[in-house]
Parts: C-alpha cells; structure tokens; sequence
C-alpha cells in the first residue's frame, strides 16, 4: 500500500521559514504529494515553479493555501495536526456530499476557528494486502482516526478527526445543531468483537455434521 500518495494539483504557498527564511514571507508552489510516516506528522511535497525544483520535507504549519494578512495568527505544528500518523500506508476520498463546506474547527482549550472541507486523508494497516499483521493503530476503532483536511480562514492547512470538527452546510444547519454536541460513545473493539465474533447458537445449528 502506498506511503506517499498524490494530492489535488492547486496552488500553494510556503512560509519561508520552512527553508531558514523569513516567517514573513511566502514561496509560491505546486502541491503535489504527501507522505506519511508513523508516529510522526505528514511531510507534503510541492514543486516551486521559481526554482523549477521539489521540495518533499514541508511541513503542515508551513503551508498555506492563500497567502495571509499580514497581522493573521500563526498556529503552530501541533496545533494544525494534533494527531500523529497510525501507520505508514495512507488513501486519499473526498466526500462529496460535504464538499467546501464552512467547518468549524474545536482546538482544544476553548478555542475555535473558522475554515472549509478540502479533503480526507485515512490511515490504513501497513502492507495488510501483502499478509502482513497489521502492529499499528490502524485497525483498532478507539484509536482510529480520519483526517480531515481544512483550509483555514488564517490561509493555514489544518488535519483534524470528525470528533473536533462541526460542518455546517449552510441550507441545511441551524444555530442549535451547532451548538448540540452528541452524547455518543467512540466505537470500541471489544463492543463490535462481542456482537460480531459471538455468534448466536442458532447460526450453527444442531446438525450432526454428516457429510
């Protein structure tokens, strides 16, 4: 399975601090990959058209999709991806149905910002296909996480779980959906073992077992 993987041909730019540059200033860019490494953020690859030249070592804080204010609010890299990479192999969907629409981001210590649905990036078990055992989080549904790929209103790229994130498309939500938060329970192996792997008697039957 694949490690690195292609991502939407759009136009991007690079603070340049990323390169020992100034943080104040901006590389114009092409993105065009990312590759996961567990245990560690997403590393994204770009092509500057000034250069001619690709970059694979970007990370998210310093990627922007539009260039910012002047005055705008740097977040840092733990604060665009708090959750590390489950695994090395990755798959890039988009889902549709939500596509573009406002999101409002929950960044932890009552702080929120503003942003739009890009695209999902989804961790999957490590060379699975090949009949490997999957030694990751990956498989394991109390630690599995989507990540959600959100342009935010500062012109900073931020990866979050649907569990910190409301979408509100703006026909179809109201101001008290927004603010109810569901009284659900994070999906655990051990619940979905039970009433899958715990098969009933009557599935089995009382047959003799004569061939």
């Amino acid at each position: 399975m694949p490690r690195n993987i292609n991502l939407p041909k759009t136009r991007v730019f690079i603070r340049k601090d990323m390169w020992g540059g100034s943080e104040k200033e901006f590389e114009p860019a092409w993105l065009v990959s990312v590759r996961a490494l567990r245990g560690r953020p997403f590393c994204f690859q770009v092509w500057v058209d000034g250069f001619c030249a690709c970059y694979d070592k970007v990370r998210l804080d310093c990627l922007y999709w539009k260039t910012p204010e002047k005055d705008h609010e740097k977040l840092d890299l733990v604060d665009v991806q708090m959750w590390e990479c489950l695994s090395n192999d990755i798959e890039l969907f988009h889902k549709a149905q939500l596509a573009d629409v406002p999101m409002l981001v929950n960044m932890g210590d009552g702080d929120f910002q503003e942003g739009n649905y890009w695209f999902t990036i989804d961790c999957i078990p490590e060379k699975q296909s090949l009949g490997y055992l999957d030694v990751g989080d990956s498989d394991l549904l109390d630690e599995h996480k989507e990540m959600n790929v959100i342009k935010l209103k500062n012109g900073q790229v931020a990866i979050y779980p649907n569990n910190r994130l409301k979408w509100i498309p703006e026909s179809l939500s109201s101001i008290e959906a927004i603010k109810n938060i569901p009284k659900w329970e994070v999906a655990e192996n051990a619940i979905w073992d039970k009433e899958w792997l715990e098969q009933p008697y009557e599935l089995f039957g009382d047959s003799d077992w004569s061939y």
